[in-house]
């Protein structure tokens, strides 16, 4: 299945809702028999949203909530993974020792860089976000994420800038001190992950690759570097497909990297 474009534009930029069926914006089909028709429709409890976010300035502090926290805060879990398409400063996690009152502190005085692990993510990097880890992606970074299907979001701070309007945004410091997990550890760069929603890897593609899904399993493809051939379709470099259970393509390219992601409509 291939889908239509839904780009999103933002104080900071601009995010790609790649294949998405959350109810805000899902997913419009853009060939085959199913041409048309919503994601949601076609398949319902799809669970995850691909997006790529392309950060002019940086994003946001902020944090999700996750199973068991978002009980409390209300919204919708949401853990995720970005995979860096640019070499860049991301932020993710809190130097040991900060609690609660540090983060109110430094949302008051303007210093909550001081707070945050810096990383200089380089192309390929991945890092994974669980629900409650605070974060945010740095000035001109462009990412590949995969999440669970959510828009829910609380900012903590926004670096004291102001919005369209001329005033600051909303922040939701309450709510997200009650998502933070402050027993999380700081991410380290991966080229891969297993979770308990999806796995992700990164091929490259000098050939053809033979991809496969089982009876209850879909992959998400989506073509980072240079265009490849998927069962005979052109996908464009920064686009995607994805691939229905018990199903099967040849993946054909001479040299691009491609991000998998395997999942399943009910998580392990």
């Amino acid at each position: 299945m291939r889908f239509e474009k839904s780009v999103h534009t933002a104080l900071w930029g601009t995010e790609s809702w790649e294949i998405s069926a959350h109810p805000s914006d899902p997913s419009v089909i853009a060939a085959g028999a199913a041409k048309g028709r919503r994601l949601n429709e076609v398949c319902p409890g799809f669970p995850l949203l691909f997006k790529v976010i392309d950060a002019r300035t940086r994003l946001s502090v902020q944090v999700h909530p996750n199973e068991e926290t978002c009980r409390v805060t209300g919204g919708e879990p949401k853990t995720e993974m970005w995979c860096a398409l640019s070499d860049g400063p991301i932020y993710a996690g809190l130097k040991p020792g900060t609690a609660a009152a540090d983060i109110a502190e430094a949302v008051a005085s303007g210093e909550f860089e001081k707070l945050l692990v810096r990383h200089e993510a380089k192309f390929g990097d991945v890092f994974f976000i669980p629900g409650g880890l605070v974060h945010a992606i740095g000035d001109g970074v462009t990412l590949y994420e995969v999440q669970q299907s959510s828009n829910t979001t609380f900012r903590l701070y926004d670096w004291n800038r102001v919005g369209t309007d001329g005033r600051p945004r909303e922040l939701h410091v309450e709510k997200g001190l009650q998502a933070i997990d402050y027993t999380l550890p700081v991410p380290t760069p991966q080229t891969s992950l297993r979770t308990p929603f999806f796995d992700f890897s990164q091929v490259d593609v000098r050939g053809t690759e033979r991809l496969a899904t089982g009876p209850d399993e879909f992959l998400a493809v989506f073509a980072a570097t240079a265009s490849v051939d998927l069962d005979g379709q052109r996908l464009e470099r920064g686009t995607s497909a994805l691939l229905p259970p018990s199903s099967s393509a040849a993946l054909v390219g001479t040299d691009a990297r491609v991000f998998l992601t395997r999942f399943r409509v009910s998580p392990r």
